[in-house]
């Protein structure tokens, strides 16, 4: 069998994995479909999934140790908005209760460290996973998967995620700090701080919100088991976390789009050259209405703006109060 027939029936599974989005079995199909379309066969289940993960892997080119830095050319009028995601192992280490402890260093055994990373582009239907080997999660070896991280993240000018602020980006830092990889400027819209600073939900979990919603939810796991097996190296275990990454990115997506209309510092109209109309700042659309105005601080009257389309209400800029008007305002201090 030739290597093009082996690379079509890599691309075909690839293709299956995307749409199943880690909601049904896959792998015994698969297998059938090698055996009878491409007169391929493989050990197992097992077998078939570590073929797959090293070809997207070599796919996406994260096989290359090399970061592979933005340049002009790869800027468009639009802004390219990721929706990212990690895992992490938990750390281990020595303790004697179960209650009221505290771990010092010289108790650890093995450190918390990223275990794996998923995201897409808004608008793109591409998924991009990263997750460690089981050789590599053994020995918690997270150079390979920070550069495919870090390439990622290079070609996004807005990161969306759920405590991506608090948690994420943190947790990403470290790695490219410890693995000498220098640092990425991007604007972050975190959807637990949106739903805080604008909701009064019971829970601000993801699943918990998306519940409530009415749209799509988190993939359900096993709890705390999977990431111990994870740390062991499991395979299967691996393809289920990296599964469950990948859900969280699509839920993750929805939520930005009921949330949207309250995202504040964030402007996608200022990505293209579209200079004669206005822009809606979140959404880009044209489709807008004034609605009234919008009054700041004791000197700022400004026309409210309503976009026809996301929702959103924003202000145009220009100051509406002549100076004879500011100038005779009195301040209500």
């Amino acid at each position: 069998m030739s290597n093009k027939s082996i690379e079509n029936f890599l691309e075909e599974c690839e293709k299956v994995k995307k749409e199943s989005g880690g909601k049904k079995p896959i792998w015994e199909a698969l297998l059938q479909v090698a055996k009878d379309k491409y007169n391929l066969t493989f050990k197992d289940k097992e077998d078939l999934r570590d073929k797959v993960r090293k070809f997207e892997r070599k796919v996406m080119g994260e096989n290359k140790y090399d970061i592979e830095y933005r340049t002009q050319k790869d800027y468009s009028n639009t802004p390219r908005i990721a929706v990212m995601d990690l895992e992490t192992l938990p750390g281990i280490g020595f303790f004697f209760q179960l209650f009221d402890i505290n771990i010092g260093v010289d108790q650890i055994i093995k450190d918390t460290c990223m275990l794996g990373w998923s995201g897409k582009f808004l608008n793109e239907p591409e998924m991009y996973s990263d997750f460690m080997t089981s050789e590599e999660s053994i020995i918690r070896d997270t150079e390979r998967i920070s550069k495919s991280c870090w390439n990622f993240i290079s070609k996004s000018d807005y990161i969306i995620g759920h405590n991506f602020a608090g948690f994420d980006a943190k947790y990403i830092n470290t790695e490219f700090l410890k693995h000498n990889l220098p640092p990425l400027k991007y604007g972050v819209v975190d959807t637990l701080s949106v739903a805080k600073q604008n909701m009064r939900f019971d829970s601000n979990k993801l699943s918990f919100i998306n519940k409530k919603l009415g749209i799509r939810e988190k993939i359900s796991n096993e709890g705390f088991p999977l990431w111990s097996k994870c740390s062991d190296g499991d395979k299967e275990s691996l393809e289920i976390m990296q599964n469950y990454c990948e859900g969280d990115i699509l839920a993750t997506e929805d939520l930005f789009y009921r949330l949207r209309p309250y995202v504040k510092n964030f402007n996608v109209s200022l990505y293209n050259n579209l200079d004669n109309a206005m822009q809606c700042p979140v959404c880009g659309s044209t489709n807008l209405n004034i609605e009234g105005y919008y009054y700041t601080g004791n000197s700022g009257k400004y026309e409210s703006v309503r976009c026809l389309d996301c929702k959103c209400i924003s202000r145009k800029k220009q100051n509406l109060l002549g100076k004879e008007k500011k100038k005779n305002l009195l301040v209500n201090s």
